[in-house]
């Protein structure tokens, strides 16, 4: 079930893969591959052991399920001599089970501005502040107020970008969402998309964006969610519109069978689940044959475009796993 101040979109479009005259990747620069468990220092084989032993333990100790995030994240920029870091950012705070990814809007680049450096700032006190308030307690870290910390301690840089962010209740099982502009996130539960984020958009290719300018958004625009009912074994697919405009939710289902066949139904390596699903999304951009979101949405808007959207891509992939925790 997803509560949401706007309703969602479901379902996936359809599919069109190209197999033969693969396009060249030499003009992307490929700034690799990061994972992170968000749980790493968890012992349970000792913990199993240790409850074996009654002795060493007067007062048997209760085990409670709960669910944690493991994360994995891949960026392709455009290879730009002037600005080598793309203008996507993104982040992943393990301990603060939050992720986000901001996407700097290049028509700035046309005022002698980068736009980058704005989302990267932006994603940097995101992960600041999820980090604090992970660090005094927090049941849930939310995520509207990260939104809204890392937008007013960003103050003073030019340009403006899109910005999603994701934090899971632990103890709940949900996950909190906020959405400003046209990046966004899906939800897969046995490799089929349940369930994609709206975006926002004044218009064809003009999303809300965040920004310290005069006439741009706050905070108070985003749309925010709470997606209950997640279950161990989910995949939640987050990605800026270099991913969203350029792939349709059915690829990345195939991309999730493909991983599931191999993982035996295993535990995957998010890292490189999205590595894949990225280099899908570039190859797609380039190629001027093959029917994109983005062609299909510029089509509605009476516009022609044909073929994917060359921009920064950026992915995170992240894995719903259980978590099993000792409490006396």
């Amino acid at each position: 079930m997803m509560i949401a101040n706007n309703n969602p979109a479901f379902g996936y479009g359809p599919i069109n893969f190209k197999n033969n005259n693969i396009p060249s990747i030499n003009n992307f620069c490929a700034l690799g591959s990061g994972f992170g468990n968000v749980d790493q220092d968890f012992e349970l084989g000792r913990k199993r052991k240790l409850n074996q032993l009654p002795e060493l333990i007067p007062k048997r100790r209760k085990i409670r399920n709960g669910m944690k995030l493991v994360c994995g994240s891949s960026y392709f920029p455009k290879c730009n001599p002037e600005k080598p870091l793309g203008e996507d950012a993104h982040f992943i705070s393990h301990d603060a089970q939050t992720v986000g990814v901001a996407d700097g809007v290049s028509s700035w680049a046309r005022k002698g501005i980068d736009a980058g450096e704005y989302a990267r700032g932006l994603m940097n006190h995101a992960k600041q502040a999820a980090t604090n308030m992970s660090a005094v307690g927090a049941a849930a870290v939310d995520a509207g107020k990260v939104l809204r910390e890392a937008y007013v301690n960003n103050f003073g840089i030019q340009g403006s970008s899109t910005a999603c962010i994701l934090s899971l209740d632990k103890e709940r099982g949900t996950l909190h969402a906020v959405n400003v502009g046209d990046s966004g996130f899906m939800v897969f539960r046995d490799a089929k998309c349940m369930l994609k984020s709206p975006t926002q958009q004044r218009r064809f290719n003009c999303p809300f964006q965040l920004g310290n300018h005069v006439g741009s958004d706050r905070p108070q625009v985003a749309l925010e969610f709470v997606v209950e009912e997640l279950a161990p074994g989910d995949i939640i697919v987050l990605g800026t519109d270099g991913l969203l405009d350029n792939m349709f939710a059915s690829e990345i289902e195939e991309v999730l069978v493909a991983f599931n066949k191999v993982s035996g139904g295993r535990d995957i390596d998010c890292a490189e689940v999205a590595s894949t699903i990225a280099t899908l999304a570039l190859y797609n951009s380039l190629d001027k044959d093959n029917i994109s979101p983005f062609q299909m949405e510029a089509q509605k808007a009476g516009l022609e475009h044909a073929g994917g959207k060359i921009d920064d891509i950026t992915v995170v992939v992240v894995h719903v796993v259980e978590s099993t925790t000792s409490i006396d």
